[in-house]
């Protein structure tokens, strides 16, 4: 057997394979004798009918095709164990290239033949630079005033609601309406898009918001028109976009009366015993919220500066792992929200497929932060403290009790967890960071934690 190696693009290597012909021979005459001594053909006892006539009962293209298909796959791995260098490199299974139908209808057993496969290996990576960054990053203040708005939305919850004749609908009131959608273009009333006896709550957050604000002030009896464009979150799904008239009778307005912010009601709703240390722990909360955005927009910025220094070509396997794992994590969010049997018939080929389409972009983000922190990992030769990984090991399997974890391969899915928190805070360390102003940069990513794309994908596999 002959091997020519190649480097092909999206680090793949590319096997010219050459097999002679004594190797088909040898692979097709014990399989024709086992078919004989094991097959069953009408007239005669099994294993004693002549190998012609097992022959034309099985088909010579069927015994061709497994032939080959045995022959391929000896060869290739033959190939991979005669190059070590390529084999701890390679990622995945082989790829054919010579197109398969061709092969089965000019392979003759006995006779020497010739393709070629491709594998994908470990990329080869160039950081041009990887510290010494100068980058700006938003510092995102903590905002106190959320404290008040989370004990209002608590307070809401706990209210009770009583009926109001003797003034119009306020905030936060709850109120019954009947609701026409009209077609601003012809008048006529859409279908379904409407509902009479439709129980209110007087917030933004719970419908359409110049609705909201429409029919604040408007007594009980009052008609309110209100000029739109039918949202696209709303039902039915063919009037999105179409430009409407909502027209909201008040039929009855309810008044919320909420409870006192006292160190009873601190008690109903957490575990803290007074007001005071409910409001100081929300404090913190908000607190701490600003200072891990903070950070993520600090590790955000370093990581897309240590990006744009870096060449290299992402194997299609690595790839289609991200895309899985990205798939997975968004399928798995909707399936805990939506009915089991909606989200059977929901998760169709077709959304699958476009939902990696989708994610193609974030996935090539992902992986190309993880390569780049990677190649800061071997380049400073930066290690884990066994003591380290083994508590954060016995922590995991702690909180995980009771479930089919693998010890083993989640110590080395941790111990890759902590080689990127230390190659992100090495990066960090080896920067210089300006915070500017919350709002004073142009976003060029979503907001993720940037830091932890790549534990996330490594966690994911435990």
């Amino acid at each position: 057997m002959k091997v020519t190696l190649e480097k092909l693009p999206a680090s793949q290597i590319g096997f010219d394979i050459q097999v002679e012909g004594a190797k088909s021979q040898a692979i097709y005459d014990r399989v024709v004798k086992e078919l004989t001594r094991t097959m069953q053909v009408p007239g005669f006892r099994k294993g004693k009918a002549p190998t012609q006539l097992v022959l034309k009962q099985v088909g010579s293209q069927r015994i061709k095709a497994n032939v080959l298909e045995e022959l391929l796959e000896k060869t290739l791995n033959e190939a991979l164990a005669e190059n070590k260098e390529v084999k701890d490199k390679a990622l995945g299974g082989f790829q054919l290239i010579t197109d398969i139908e061709t092969l089965v209808q000019t392979f003759t057993p006995g006779q020497d033949l010739s393709f070629k496969a491709a594998i994908d290996v470990e990329p080869e990576v160039t950081l041009n630079k990887y510290q010494g960054f100068s980058v700006k990053a938003e510092e995102i203040k903590p905002d106190l005033s959320e404290v008040d708005r989370t004990l209002r939305d608590f307070q809401v919850r706990k209210s009770t609601v009583v009926p109001v004749e003797d003034r119009p609908v306020e905030l936060n009131d709850v109120v019954t309406v009947d609701l026409k959608v009209l077609d601003r273009a012809t008048g006529e009333e859409l279908d379904q898009a409407g509902e009479e006896d439709l129980q209110l709550d007087v917030d933004e957050k719970a419908f359409v918001p110049e609705v909201i604000q429409a029919i604040i002030g408007a007594a009980i009896d009052d008609v309110v028109e209100v000029d739109s464009i039918f949202p696209e979150e709303y039902y039915p799904e063919e009037y999105v976009g179409k430009e409407i008239k909502y027209v909201v009778t008040i039929k009855s307005i309810k008044g919320r009366e909420l409870p006192a912010l006292d160190d009873e009601f601190a008690a109903s709703i957490s575990d803290k015993q007074t007001i005071a240390e409910l409001r100081e722990m929300l404090e913190k909360r908000v607190i701490e919220e600003a200072e891990s955005k903070t950070q993520a927009n600090k590790e955000r910025a370093v990581l897309d500066a240590l990006t744009a220094e870096l060449e290299v070509e992402l194997p299609a396997t690595l790839l289609q792992q991200e895309l899985d794992f990205l798939v997975r994590q968004q399928a798995s969010y909707l399936q805990d929200r939506i009915d089991p049997a909606m989200a059977k018939q929901l998760f169709t080929k077709e959304l699958v497929e476009e939902m990696r389409r989708l994610n193609q972009p974030e996935a090539v983000t992902r992986l190309r932060r993880k390569v780049a922190l990677d190649e800061i990992t071997k380049q400073e030769k930066l290690t884990v403290d066994e003591a380290v990984l083994k508590e954060r090991v016995a922590n995991t399997l702690e909180a995980l009790k009771g479930q089919n974890i693998d010890p083993a391969r989640l110590a080395s899915v941790i111990r890759e967890e902590i080689l990127t928190e230390q190659a992100v805070a090495w990066l960090i360390e080896n920067s210089e960071i300006e915070l500017v102003e919350q709002g004073s940069l142009k976003p060029d990513t979503p907001e993720v934690d940037a830091a932890n794309a790549t534990i996330d994908a490594a966690s994911e596999e435990v």
